[in-house]
């Protein structure tokens, strides 16, 4: 009775780690820039203040992968000019599905960087962390 039950466990554990595996080789096909197009008055291309103050980054992601995947996320940081961090922020695709060389916009907040600390950021990182195979 116990091999009835370990044995879907066991298969299910593989199925998704290889899953997992693969959303993971994903997340390297996928590439994220700021979105230079993007101006604002007083702000660097890419950049904006929403109406609560806090600082935002556009930017644009695309799919050079082969295969057709699910809405990804994306990771910021941005840093003063000596390299110090000031905040961070995730954030994701609206698209549901993103085919093989399509792009699409993401928008991240941070939500700890407002007033003078907007004028302190020098520098930011953008990071895909997370792709989803389309389902």
């Amino acid at each position: 009775m116990k091999a009835l039950i370990v044995g879907p466990i066991v298969a299910s554990a593989m199925f998704w780690g290889g899953g997992a595996s693969l959303a993971a080789g994903l997340a390297d096909e996928v590439k994220v820039e700021m979105d230079s197009s993007a101006v604002h008055s007083g702000m660097e291309p890419g950049k904006y203040v929403c109406g609560a103050g806090h600082l935002h980054i556009k930017g644009t992601v695309q799919n050079l992968s082969a295969v057709a995947v699910g809405p990804v996320k994306v990771a910021g940081t941005v840093f003063d000019a000596e390299g110090k961090v000031l905040g961070t922020a995730t954030g994701s695709t609206r698209q549901a599905v993103l085919n093989p060389n399509d792009k699409a916009s993401v928008d991240l907040e941070f939500l700890k960087v407002t007033g003078p600390l907007i004028k302190q950021v020098k520098n930011q990182e953008l990071t895909v962390v997370a792709v989803a195979p389309k389902q």
